[in-house]
């Protein structure tokens, strides 16, 4: 029967009816077409394996195992099309599509950082990748998981001291260096010798490695270039870092365990030159903590913390240059005042103690949690005691001495060179002098000096030179303080000993100990400030009622032998000659 006579179909019916078997006749065609390429797409690639004896499958519609997908962070399986989607042991199976792409081999290269795994290429067709980058996001979790804690022996801190003279001596070739061990001995020297930072600083020859040691960077190793991008790799996959950004600055985290000690590890990559360079800080999370004595009050400053440290409320500000222990002390106070009766809350960025009865708040700008946002959020919880990781800006000022007219004794830091800095320091950032001078219990300033090791110290006759420094310290001292006889002895390093004692490291020094001084702003500097007088004026004001400057109480160490007068001078930046 012809199908334009059939019954009960009209001519537009007939016309759509046409349309649709054409339309499917296409389809159909079309999925044919589309098949045949896909037969030959699979084909070619399977040659293309067996050429370069690479494994091949075709991963069409292969769900992959969700477990093993964010191995390979999204940004790199975009970049360089390189896709986790089995583990078998410590075996992991990577699909790739281009093997001889330099961004695939770039991909490949900083995933051997991830040394717990075995990784196996497995070439798929290019259809094939386009279908598993597509499913990335239904098979990976929606945030990566944190790297596991990486676990150092005390066995393995003792031994990368031979290591790191091996490497010194040219004795060990580290470019054969398995970089599991390269990474972990580096942490694990740097534990041992209790550095608080590591550098990784490329240059176009090698890596330099050097640690800070009692505040001053020394040399440690010298590495050949060829192991940076392993070593970046490395610490960017630990931080949760993107591996493919390279130009840009990156800052991460992640945690060590090294003996009995647990760290938190600040990370901090910049692009260079040469190559991006790493800034590791250590932050012991279980030291014990200093007391005030330990740290270098001294008797004639014990007095004046004891007291305004009693206070019910008001501001004590703590000022000094980054790394010269102002969180230190502030804690030591914290712990000193530290009660069940009081409620302690600190706002930090980042929290670098942790204290047993007290409530630690870390700021995140990210979410707006700001040190302005979190004080006004910390004063409605009835705090009595607040601590204020850092002054930044006018507005946390102002809350801050807001607080401390209301009834809190207020804790916080500035960034000034000395305790009477401070003063216009708060005007600069937009305060009214008589707003502010009266809420200040005390300016402290302080700066950290090594101390001399006990196993390698040895006593000396101070020079004339010597003599005349520290006289010229001491002529000056305020009629209140007691004035110590010049020293007949002073102590210094002994050369000899230091370079084989195991106690500093052959650093001649051990630990680090505060020198301060202590502006109480008392009724004359109170009318001094509302006057507006000068930085120097104050400073003149506040050595009469009693303060003793940072030079001077360092002096007062450098007699005591506890440190040399070189890092007196090193430290405070002042030097008479």
């Amino acid at each position: 029967m012809n199908i334009n006579q059939s019954p009960g179909l009209s001519g537009d019916d007939l016309q759509e009816h046409q349309t649709t078997l054409n339309s499917d006749k296409s389809l159909m065609t079309n999925k044919v077409v589309d098949d045949i390429k896909r037969k030959q797409e699979e084909k070619a690639t399977h040659k293309l394996a067996e050429k370069l004896s690479l494994p091949y499958l075709n991963l069409m519609n292969y769900q992959p195992e969700p477990g093993v997908v964010n191995i390979v962070p999204k940004e790199l399986v975009k970049s360089g099309n390189v896709f986790a989607f089995k583990k078998k042991q410590h075996s992991v199976y990577l699909a790739i599509s281009d093997p001889a792409n330099p961004h695939t081999i770039e991909v490949l290269k900083k995933l051997q950082a991830l040394d717990q795994y075995t990784f196996i290429p497995v070439l798929v067709s290019g259809s094939t990748m386009k279908y598993l980058v597509a499913v990335y996001d239904i098979f990976a979790p929606k945030e990566r998981p944190r790297n596991e804690e990486i676990n150092i022996t005390e066995d393995a801190q003792k031994q990368s001291t031979a290591t790191f003279k091996n490497w010194q001596s040219g004795n060990t070739k580290l470019e054969q260096a398995a970089l599991t061990d390269l990474f972990s001995t580096i942490l694990a020297n740097a534990t041992y010798t209790e550095a608080s930072d590591i550098h990784i600083e490329p240059t176009k020859e090698a890596v330099h490695l050097r640690f800070r040691l009692d505040g001053m960077l020394q040399d440690v190793a010298t590495l050949p270039i060829s192991t940076l991008s392993s070593l970046i790799s490395r610490i960017k996959l630990l931080s949760s870092l993107k591996l493919n950004l390279t130009d840009s600055a990156q800052d991460g985290r992640f945690s060590l365990r090294a003996g009995k000690i647990g760290y938190d590890m600040r990370v901090s990559i910049l692009p260079t030159a040469h190559g991006e360079s790493a800034v590791m800080r250590l932050l012991p999370q279980e030291g014990k903590f200093i007391t005030l004595e330990e740290l270098g009050l001294t008797s004639h400053y014990n007095k004046v913390v004891e007291s305004i440290i009693r206070q019910p409320n008001g501001l004590i500000l703590n000022t000094g240059p980054t790394g010269s222990g102002k969180t230190t002390t502030l804690y030591a106070i914290l712990n000193k005042i530290n009660s069940p009766n009081k409620k302690i809350i600190t706002l930090e960025d980042p929290v670098e103690y942790h204290l047993a009865g007290i409530t630690q708040s870390q700021v995140n700008p990210d979410e707006n949690y700001t040190f302005a946002t979190g004080l006004r959020a910390i004063l409605r919880q009835d705090p009595d005691v607040i601590l204020v990781g850092e002054i930044r800006d006018g507005e946390t000022a102002n809350i801050a001495i807001n607080a401390s007219l209301t009834g809190h004794l207020v804790l916080s830091t500035l960034h000034t060179n000395d305790a009477a800095g401070a003063i216009p320091r708060l005007a600069d950032l937009g305060l009214k002098p008589d707003y502010f001078i009266e809420a200040i219990l005390a300016v402290i300033a302080q700066r950290l000096v090594r101390k001399l090791c006990t196993d390698c110290v040895e006593e000396y006759k101070p020079t004339e030179s010597e003599l005349s420094e520290i006289k010229s310290e001491l002529d000056a001292l305020p009629p209140q303080i007691t004035k110590p006889a010049l020293p007949l002895v002073l102590k210094r390093p002994n050369l000899d000993k230091m370079k084989t004692c195991e106690l500093c490291h052959g650093t001649g020094f051990k630990g680090r100990l505060g020198i301060f001084e202590i502006l109480e702003p008392k009724e004359n500097i109170v009318k001094a400030v509302l006057g507006g007088v000068t930085i120097g004026e104050i400073k003149k004001m506040a050595m009469a009622n009693g303060m003793i400057t940072l030079k001077q109480d360092g002096i007062f160490k450098v007699i005591s032998g506890l440190t040399t007068l070189e890092e007196v001078i090193r430290v405070t930046g002042e030097n008479t000659d």
